[in-house]
């Protein structure tokens, strides 16, 4: 597997604030492998950083994160294998809680305040993400969506849990049975 080397995710520090970036304008951030990677790293090192006491999570140009990477998707549906970037190696979660090895599964564990910065449509994962962060703004334009049952999906990474101690049971649902 190859490591990650790229800059699919920024970060700056400015003020006791970290800003990382999902890094795709062009493709309204689309999760890829290099995302994943530099996502899991980018947040470690907020985390381990002590003169960072709060995250700013958001996405470059018109949109937060528009979920997958179709061609990713496609990859995996027919069997292929795209390379995987595996983030470098290193003891992540600083304050030894266990959820690094998950997908996304490492927010709720991140020892400080997240924020998502929603500047445009956040679907799917993206929308998972958005979930995860303890708060959330968000412009009028941004969108939020997901598209698990327009796949015949359950809602996956804990949304079902997620999403009604946000929003509610009724709105929720509305969300989930949808997509709208």
């Amino acid at each position: 597997k190859e490591k990650y080397m790229n800059d699919a995710v920024l970060y700056r520090k400015e003020d006791g604030v970290a800003v990382v970036t999902l890094n795709r304008p062009d493709k309204l951030n689309s999760v890829t492998a290099e995302i994943r990677a530099g996502l899991k790293e980018k947040l470690d090192d907020a985390c381990k950083d002590n003169d960072v006491k709060v995250i700013i999570l958001t996405g470059a140009g018109r949109g937060f994160c528009a979920g997958a990477d179709m061609d990713g998707l496609a990859a995996t549906s027919k069997g292929e294998s795209k390379n995987e970037l595996e983030a470098e190696d290193r003891e992540y979660a600083s304050n030894n809680t266990k959820g690094f090895e998950g997908g996304f599964s490492y927010f709720p564990t991140l020892p400080k305040p997240v924020i998502a910065a929603v500047n445009g449509p956040a679907a799917g994962v993206g929308f998972i993400m958005a979930l995860y962060c303890d708060i959330r703004f968000a412009k009028e334009s941004a969108i939020f969506t997901s598209a698990f049952s327009k796949r015949g999906l359950i809602a996956e990474w804990g949304v079902g849990w997620i999403l009604p101690r946000l929003v509610g049971i009724a709105r929720a649902n509305d969300i989930l049975f949808s997509a709208r």
